[in-house]
């Protein structure tokens, strides 16, 4: 078999394509290759000779001299690329080619289907009506609803029974600083005629208040179970009284919870605090949707799409973080890749999809670069879960594997992809 897998990133407003192709054969060995860029398609042609070999040609830099060499039919194995639903190829645009042992990239050019050429374009005139997608949070718990709290991992209830909130509220980012909005303080125990007392940054709810954001909610203990306090009532660290997962932090009174890690169960049914898709990995999904969203409020107001940074937190041990950049390139990025299923059948088919191409690097300690991104006025931060965090960064290490090693890296970061 030829190819294995095929990922082209298709950048309409460029004109061009990236396209990567790993195949089953090893390149360095004595084989050769023809690539001919048509209009509606690529081709590969493969021809090894395992005899003669005076008869090898350069497959890196003379690809074209092949055609010369061989006929046709001379070729063992031919495979056609179809991208003629999706976009339209300048012939012998082909450029920045690299074949390195099995794989093969390149860039070719692209013109419009709907008319004009290269340089020019005719535009219709809905292109700037599309609605903004996904704006609104699906919040399952509301005010005034009895609910009970559970661990996600092993389903221990670790609230007090039932609870119900008096008022369910959105907390604001985290980047903002109420000194900016307010002439005067805002601590809990100012007052009038008072020494204003500098504030902890640390949100104190009331007793039936339920405050969250888009990673995780605050609520004050005495909503929680007796037993579950009294088995924190030493650790900053949230831990589940039965199976010892991570649910949280705690600040004196004060809990955060992750949503990742916590459930609810209303009429008997067990829910998540916030709707997902892909209910089985809560982790990976919620991960996924968080950066999208903070993305999107991040571009809120912008005819364009701008690069994002985000910093995720993760709490590790009552007194070590570590931090997730994600520099955030294209927020929708159209990508080719093929249907493993029809290329077993020697036939390829190409499906079409949006993500996200982000760069992003693990730093295990509060470190000269990721001060200097907490410290941006432009950069969104927040905290995730232990393991939100792990299984967000398994799924960009394998999300990265689509292209070729030589184009992981860019910068000392990794260059990565959500919802492949």
């Amino acid at each position: 078999m030829l190819i294995k897998n095929i990922f082209i990133e298709l950048r309409s407003r460029l004109r061009s394509c990236n396209v990567f192709i790993t195949t089953g054969v090893d390149f360095t060995k004595n084989c050769n290759l023809k690539i001919s860029i048509q209009t509606n398609c690529i081709v590969l042609n493969y021809y090894k000779d395992d005899y003669d070999k005076s008869k090898r040609r350069d497959s890196l830099s003379s690809i074209e001299s092949l055609s010369d060499c061989y006929s046709e039919d001379e070729y063992e194995v031919t495979c056609v690329i179809p991208v003629r639903q999706y976009c339209q190829i300048i012939p012998n645009s082909m450029s920045c080619l690299k074949i390195d042992k099995s794989t093969i990239s390149f860039r070719i050019l692209t013109e419009p289907k709907n008319g004009g050429n290269f340089y020019k374009e005719l535009l219709s005139a809905n292109n700037f009506d599309s609605p903004t997608k996904g704006s609104v949070l699906k919040l399952n718990v509301k005010a005034g609803e009895e609910l009970k709290l559970t661990c996600a991992n092993c389903s221990n209830v670790v609230s007090g029974n039932c609870v119900k909130f008096d008022r369910v509220l959105e907390l604001p980012t985290a980047n903002l600083d109420m000194s900016e909005w307010f002439c005067h303080g805002h601590g809990h125990s100012h007052s009038h005629g008072e020494t204003p007392q500098p504030s902890d940054g640390v949100i104190k709810p009331n007793k039936t208040d339920f405050l969250y954001r888009l990673t995780f909610f605050v609520v004050n203990n005495s909503v929680l179970s007796d037993k579950t306090n009294k088995f924190n009532s030493k650790r900053e660290v949230y831990h589940c009284n039965r199976c010892l997962a991570w649910l949280g932090l705690k600040d004196k009174d004060t809990v955060k919870l992750y949503n990742s890690e916590i459930k609810l169960q209303q009429n008997n049914c067990e829910t998540v605090v916030f709707a997902h898709k892909t209910v089985q990995d809560i982790h990976t999904d919620d991960f996924i949707y968080t950066i999208e969203y903070m993305t999107r409020e991040f571009n809120l107001g912008f005819q364009y799409t701008v690069m994002c940074k985000i910093v995720l937190e993760c709490t590790i041990s009552a007194t070590k973080k570590q931090y997730l950049l994600i520099w955030v390139m294209d927020k929708e990025l159209q990508v080719l890749r093929n249907n493993v299923d029809t290329i077993l059948n020697d036939k390829i088919e190409l499906q079409s999809t949006s993500v996200t191409k982000i760069l992003f690097k693990v730093e295990f300690c509060m470190n000269e670069e990721v001060e200097s991104w907490v410290s941006d006025p432009g950069v969104v931060t927040t905290e995730i879960s232990k393991g939100m965090f792990s299984n967000g960064l398994a799924h960009l290490q394998k999300m990265s594997q689509k292209v070729p090693e030589s184009f992981r890296n860019s910068n000392g970061y990794c260059v990565s992809y959500l919802k492949v």
